[in-house]
C-alpha cells in the first residue's frame, strides 16, 4: 500500500522541488522493515539529480492495515514486529537524515515519543 504511495510522492518531488521550491513533502511510515534503506535511498537520489528532498518522519499509521493486507495477500508481514524495532529504524532514518541531507532539503519530524524530540 505505502509503496504506491511513496512513488507518487518521490515523483512528484523530482518535479516540482527544484531551486528554491519545497513544495512536496513525502511521508516515509518508520514502522515499514523496509523504511531504513529507503530513506537512504532517497537521501542519495537528492543528491545526484539535485532535487530538494522533503522527508516527513512517520513512527506508524497503517500498521493494522498492512499487517492485514500482508495476511489476506498469505505474505509475510512488512511491519516491523516490535515497537523497539520501530522506534530504531524511526531514530536511526531521523539520524541518517539530519546527517547527510543537503541544506536545501527539508525534515518533517512527526513525533510524540519524547526521547525522538530530545
Amino acid at each position: 500500500m505505502q509503496a504506491s504511495i511513496e512513488s507518487f510522492g518521490q515523483q512528484l518531488t523530482h518535479m516540482y522541488n527544484r531551486g528554491d521550491q519545497h513544495i512536496i513533502m513525502n511521508g516515509y511510515q518508520c514502522y515499514l522493515k523496509r523504511m531504513t534503506q529507503v530513506i537512504r535511498d532517497e537521501v542519495a537520489a537528492s543528491k545526484v539529480l539535485g532535487y530538494n528532498l522533503g522527508i516527513k518522519l512517520i513512527r506508524g499509521a497503517y500498521m493494522n492495515e498492512e499487517r492485514a493486507l500482508a495476511e489476506q495477500g498469505g505474505f509475510e508481514s512488512p511491519i516491523w514486529d516490535s515497537i523497539e524495532e520501530t522506534h530504531a529504524c524511526y531514530n536511526e532514518s531521523m539520524s541518517h537524515a539530519i546527517e547527510n541531507l543537503e541544506e536545501d532539503s527539508m525534515l518533517f519530524v512527526a513525533s510524540h515519543n519524547q526521547d525522538t524530540v530530545d
